[in-house]
């Protein structure tokens, strides 16, 4: 890979104003909330269920062969044959399904080709604005992921407010409207498509801890909204309020922000959420609340962490996000199912469920969550068997073993920004203008370098780095 993080640190600063087009994440967040989650949309549960169901195994299906074909079919963002399936399949998928109530047979056959072509749709659209996001740098992928899930929330209570009749008609353009703006993202990243290529040639082991995690969270998020459905549209207000505060965060006090606070609150809020709807009788909304900020909080750090992981060590997007993401999907439906099928047999007591994903989100914070895997690439490491070119490649750059130095010493992400510039033997005045940070940052940063690497010049740093 020629281009390092400091080059396409400035794609973005070049461009003045904030560029709205990259919050079609947020667009098409709204679309899938509204058609699973909105109860104006569908007023029972059941008829919510069968749509999860129907559109998530489509979606499961499509994420595992994109996975697959990962290195085959990047990068699918520009491509326009992906981009517009992506946005037509959604469209179209939305449409048919709304038609379901026309008859009993034909109802059938609509619902099921339209949450099919849902569920596809959903896969694409998920995996194209990954792959953007993550040839982005960290602050930037950090604001448009919490601005996004703002976004979401609020077109989520606006399209709840419409007519049965606009709200399906705004509901299916959506996803349209989200491919509009990814076309119009993409003309200000004009070259990363070549460095996609180039990384979707490396072999990295399983992303299992993501995995689970996500798969965890999920699971626990979906049986929430499955045991106080009529709740779910109080609950986006988590989802809000959580999203504002890491934007502000990061827009203000990005130098100070540590993104790891996000798990470290999560589990308490789901827990205490879990608490309420499980065990207080008439608190399911604030309950809901609390989940639903606990959830999309672990989301945004995870969507966070894995974008900085694909951009600064080359990991394929398609086949990272797939990959997490299906098992997040998968676990979703779990879930759904599950509680569903409990609640058929009478077995759906609330304090029995709330009592297991407790258990299940105290005991998974606790073995998969630490500092330490926020400060390495969370256990997904290039495969020595099949290290190929590209990936030995980028190990020798100085951002490689820059990389392998933070790994190797326990450096915090900013703290490798600054190790990289140090190795380039940049003096703090030039460390303050690279990351627009204090005199006093920059100072406090390379005093915690030194003090890792037990060094006590830059040009130790430099000898260290060019010697690896």
């Amino acid at each position: 890979m020629e281009s390092t993080a400091a080059d396409r640190d400035l794609i973005l600063s070049k461009t003045g104003l904030f560029p709205l087009r990259f919050l079609g994440v947020g667009v098409y967040l709204a679309w899938l909330f509204t058609i699973h989650f909105s109860t104006s949309v569908f007023e029972t549960s059941d008829r919510a269920l069968d749509s999860l169901i129907l559109s998530n195994l489509a979606n499961l299906t499509c994420l595992v062969l994109a996975a697959f074909f990962a290195r085959k079919i990047a990068p699918i963002s520009t491509k326009k044959g992906f981009v517009w399936t992506a946005g037509a399949s959604s469209f179209l998928g939305t449409a048919v399904a709304s038609l379901a109530p026309l008859g009993a047979v034909a109802g059938d056959f609509l619902f099921v080709t339209g949450n099919a072509l849902i569920g596809a749709g959903t896969s694409l659209l998920i995996l194209i604005w990954s792959e953007l996001y993550a040839s982005l740098p960290r602050r930037d992928a950090s604001i448009f992921y919490s601005s996004s899930f703002m976004l979401a929330a609020i077109l989520f209570y606006a399209v709840s407010m419409l007519d049965s009749l606009w709200q399906m008609a705004v509901i299916a353009l959506l996803p349209v409207v989200s491919m509009i703006m990814l076309t119009l993202s993409l003309r200000l990243l004009p070259d990363q498509a070549e460095e996609v290529k180039e990384s979707a040639e490396s072999h990295w082991s399983f992303p299992i801890r993501p995995s689970i995690l996500l798969a965890v969270y999920a699971f626990a998020s979906t049986l929430s909204r499955s045991m106080s459905f009529d709740s779910n549209d109080v609950g986006m207000l988590g989802m809000l309020l959580i999203a504002a505060i890491v934007l502000v965060c990061n827009v203000f006090l990005f130098d100070k922000f540590d993104a790891r606070l996000l798990y470290k609150v999560t589990p308490p809020l789901m827990i205490g959420g879990f608490l309420l709807i499980s065990f207080f009788s008439g608190f399911d909304g604030l309950g809901n609340v609390l989940i639903n900020a606990g959830f999309s909080g672990f989301v945004i750090l995870t969507l966070i962490v894995l974008s900085n992981i694909s951009y600064t060590y080359g990991v394929t997007a398609i086949w990272l996000f797939g990959l997490t993401r299906a098992f997040r999907v998968l676990a979703s439906t779990a879930a759904a199912y599950g509680y569903s099928w409990a609640a058929s047999v009478g077995l759906d007591d609330k304090a029995v469920f709330g009592a297991f994903a407790i258990v299940l989100i105290a005991t998974c914070a606790m073995f998969f969550l630490s500092d330490k895997d926020f400060t390495s690439t969370w256990g997904i490491n290039p495969l020595p068997a099949k290290r190929n070119d590209a990936v030995e490649e980028f190990f020798e750059t100085l951002q490689g073993k820059c990389s392998i130095i933070a790994h190797r010493f326990g450096l915090t992400q900013r703290e490798e920004e600054v190790l990289v510039l140090l190795a380039q033997d940049k003096s703090i005045a030039e460390v303050e203008e690279a990351l627009v940070i204090s005199n006093g940052t920059a100072k406090s940063h390379i005093r915690h370098i030194y003090a890792k690497l037990d060094v006590h010049a830059r040009e130790e740093i430099v000898e260290m780095v060019r010697d690896l």
